[in-house]
């Protein structure tokens, strides 16, 4: 049930090898009956329900296509009387027969305002797929995608027979399902700290005006005469980190406190490093001391709350750091940057 009042009725079909709602198929008749038995009991009201019949396997075109096609109570007669043939013969020894004769001989005006509101949808074997892909555009991680549907196959599963169960309708409404769905979406992305930038990659031309612009980040790097590959991997973690750092914190996946512990864990590491650095490199320049700095903090790993976060992260902010900035790699860097 929608928040507006309205139902989706759903009665779900499946087949090993071919379309299971032919046009003398007990999967099609039966389920048309119990919607038709539905309305008659009140259950349903006609005007605010959407009937949809969902099968695994498509065959040939056949009733199920027409009645999905029929958007008025004329075309809805029209295709019953365009049927009629084809189920001329019918008797008591068919196995659709109770089912037929309810909805066409019985109450035919109720199976009229049924079609009309009638949806066929088709996918692919149980509709694992299907979910799967939907699940997907709500940014559930793929290595968590598995845990998701089976929880709400269980869940869909634990109340609709609790609820028959208690001779209560097994109805799910919309209100229920968003709930659930909300804590298990926000559960999921806690284990996995999503890397958005997997769905919009950056481009050569947006990496290329960055280091033409020369933020300080990057000129800390020129700095300790760094090759342009350095400097294209500097640009590519900034900003993969930032794009990350920035959705996390607008879906709440962290807040501005939790980003902030994590870079003052980052500084206090970039501290204590520079300092060893200094002690146990001390043949080496100044700025062959700033580059082993450099790349002992860029392959650091931390974590965030207890999660290791996305390639580019720790590096890309760092590089956010030293924009600021906030530290550096030269031993001379805060002499020429915090001017």
């Amino acid at each position: 049930m929608l928040p507006t009042g309205e139902i989706i009725a759903e009665e779900d079909k499946s087949s090993i090898n071919s379309n299971p709602v032919t046009d003398k198929s007990v999967n099609l008749w039966k389920t048309l009956s119990n919607w038709v038995d539905s309305v008659r009991a009140g259950e349903f009201d006609v005007k605010l329900t959407t009937f949809v019949l969902y099968r695994n396997k498509s065959g040939q075109l056949g009733l199920a296509e027409v009645f999905d096609a029929c958007a008025t109570r004329d075309q809805a007669n029209q295709a019953l009387l365009d049927a009629d043939p084809e189920f001329a013969n019918l008797d008591e020894s068919h196995a659709i027969w109770p089912y037929y004769k309810n909805v066409v001989l019985d109450y035919p005006d109720i199976l009229l305002d049924v079609i009309v509101k009638f949806q066929l949808e088709t996918g692919d074997l149980a509709g694992y797929a299907d979910v799967e892909q939907g699940l997907r555009t709500k940014l559930v991680a793929l290595n968590q995608l598995d845990a998701v549907v089976h929880h709400l196959n269980g869940w869909l599963v634990k109340l609709v027979m609790t609820r028959i169960s208690q001779n209560q309708a097994a109805i799910i409404t919309f209100d229920e399902f968003a709930h659930e769905c909300a804590v298990l979406f926000s559960r999921a992305r806690c284990f996995d700290l999503l890397d958005f930038t997997t769905y919009s990659p950056l481009s050569s031309d947006e990496i290329d005006k960055h280091i033409k612009s020369r933020p300080t980040y990057l000129r800390q790097i020129e700095f300790l005469k760094a090759d342009n590959d350095d400097l294209i991997e500097a640009v590519t973690d900034f900003l993969k980190a930032k794009t990350n750092r920035d959705k996390w914190i607008e879906d709440e996946l962290i807040d501005e406190e939790l980003a902030s512990q994590f870079e003052e864990n980052l500084r206090r590491f970039w501290k204590n490093k520079q300092k060893e650095v200094k002690l146990v490199n001390g043949t080496l320049d100044k700025e062959a001391r700033g580059m082993v700095l450099f790349v002992q903090c860029q392959s650091h790993q931390e974590t965030i709350r207890n999660v290791k976060p996305p390639p580019s992260t720790i590096a890309g902010t760092y590089h956010a750091l030293a924009d600021k900035p906030n530290l550096g790699w030269h031993e001379d860097w805060e002499a020429e940057f915090k001017r």
